[in-house]
């Protein structure tokens, strides 16, 4: 008797096993988004204490960017590798150390170095938590549950705006990458002890079938077996290294276009939000509304991607996808017109964020469906690494457009949404005919 993992899982209902694997990738997003913002935090005490102007660290925060791009990269392959549980711990630990060397920093160099190794593993490991949620979440509720998960990015930007200026008045701008390192390390710690390996990437590689049942026993008790009884994950794959599944007949044609959206969609994120308090500043608001404005934005982004992730489990991720990028790009196009009529500003910044950062949030989930147990690590780490590049690329245009004026900075960055929308209408038809009965891959 065989018995498909996926399925099973497909179908059971949601339980609390699940929601601690949600809560627990969700703590690793956490620290992604705490260590994103924590540079830009401690620059103008780092400026004022090492006697050098705020633009000279522009190199080291770009370092944590580029170092996300590598790590993704690195991160998702080595979890189709040895498995995602230890590429989420050595990961996190990779942070913990850098980031407590950061707040030891006595040079550019020394700097730029540790940040770029802390962004490897921060961000490296999201991918990873993409997969490992996405493969425990039954079908008819993933996306919103990866959005969930994938939201904590935007509690660990919060965390670091609220706590740094304390930790900065208390321990000086190394107190919050020593906080940072605390906190990584108790991630790494409780992922230890708490979280399991994923069942299908056990059953992939045919060599825990003991394991296996014990964690499926905890999604559905019900589970019998007999002798003669093997676990199996039903899905059409390569012979060889995981990266092949990533190409090969329409295969090639939906990563190309993944790796779009991606790009457009992390020049979005990073376009609006790096440069938005400056353009409003700019545009005759003042720091203390500007800061709102942009506080209004991410909470958009926070509402806006468990919202999106409910509606993508009811019409499909494309579905839903194709309309809030439009959204998306309208309303962030809007926003340098409300600078003219001040009391709307603040609802189209929400609307703003609840569709650019909210479908950022569902599109791990739709790519992590695109791919098989055995790339899907693999799949998701490469689509963010490219994205990254957008996210390294967007502040220098950024600060280009910005001699634009604010109009013309919100109608610039509403083209990558509209971009991501035609990456989104070309994939519908390509992952339909993926999806078709009679196809198979190109070997």
């Amino acid at each position: 008797m065989r018995i498909d993992v996926s399925t099973v899982i497909d179908e059971s209902r949601l339980g609390r096993f699940q929601m601690l694997i949600v809560l627990l990738c969700g703590f690793v997003t956490i620290i992604d988004g705490f260590d994103l913002v924590s540079m830009g935090l401690v620059v103008p005490s780092l400026s004022a204490e090492w006697e050098l102007p705020p633009s000279a660290f522009a190199p080291a925060l770009s370092a944590a960017l580029v170092g996300v791009l590598f790590g993704s990269a690195a991160a998702g392959s080595m979890g189709d590798i040895i498995g995602r549980r230890w590429t989420l711990i050595i990961m996190l630990l990779i942070a913990a150390v850098f980031m407590g060397l950061t707040g030891f920093a006595s040079s550019m160099t020394e700097l730029i170095i540790y940040r770029f190794c802390t962004g490897f593993g921060a961000g490296g490991s999201i991918p990873v938590a993409i997969a490992l949620t996405a493969e425990y979440m039954p079908a008819r509720r993933r996306n919103m549950l990866v959005a969930l998960m994938y939201a904590g990015a935007a509690l660990g930007s919060v965390i670091a705006g609220f706590a740094g200026p304390a930790l900065i008045d208390l321990a000086g701008w190394q107190g919050v990458f020593y906080l940072g390192a605390v906190l990584t390390g108790v991630a790494a710690v409780l992922l230890m002890l708490a979280l399991p390996e994923s069942i299908r990437f056990l059953v992939a590689k045919r060599t825990e079938a003991e394991r296996a049942l014990k964690l499926l026993r905890r999604i559905d008790p019900r589970i019998r077996i007999g002798p003669d009884t093997e676990f199996v994950v039903h899905e059409e794959t390569h012979r060889g290294a995981a990266v092949r599944e990533l190409f090969g007949g329409s295969q090639t044609a939906i990563t190309l276009v993944v790796w779009l959206i991606f790009f457009g969609n992390q020049f979005t994120i990073f376009f609006v939000g790096l440069w938005l308090p400056t353009v409003f500043i700019e545009g005759g608001l003042n720091l203390q509304a500007a800061l709102f404005v942009l506080a209004i934005y991410n909470m958009g982004g926070a509402v806006g991607g468990p919202l999106l992730g409910w509606f993508c489990d009811r019409r499909t991720a494309q579905r839903v996808l194709i309309v809030s990028y439009p959204l998306a790009g309208l309303a962030i196009g809007a926003i340098g017109l409300a600078l003219d009529y001040k009391p709307i500003l603040a609802p189209v910044a929400f609307i703003g964020g609840l569709a650019a950062i909210g479908s950022s949030f569902c599109l791990g989930a739709l790519t992590a469906s695109l791919y098989p147990t055995r790339a899907r690590s693999t799949g998701v780490g490469w689509a963010l690494s490219i994205g990254r590049a957008g996210s390294i690329i967007a502040p220098l245009i950024g600060g280009v457009v910005l001699a634009w004026g604010a109009k013309g900075f919100f109608l610039t960055a509403a083209l990558a949404p509209l971009i991501c929308a035609v990456g989104i209408a070309l994939l519908i038809p390509l992952m339909r005919v993926h999806a078709e009965p009679g196809y198979a891959k190109a070997t």
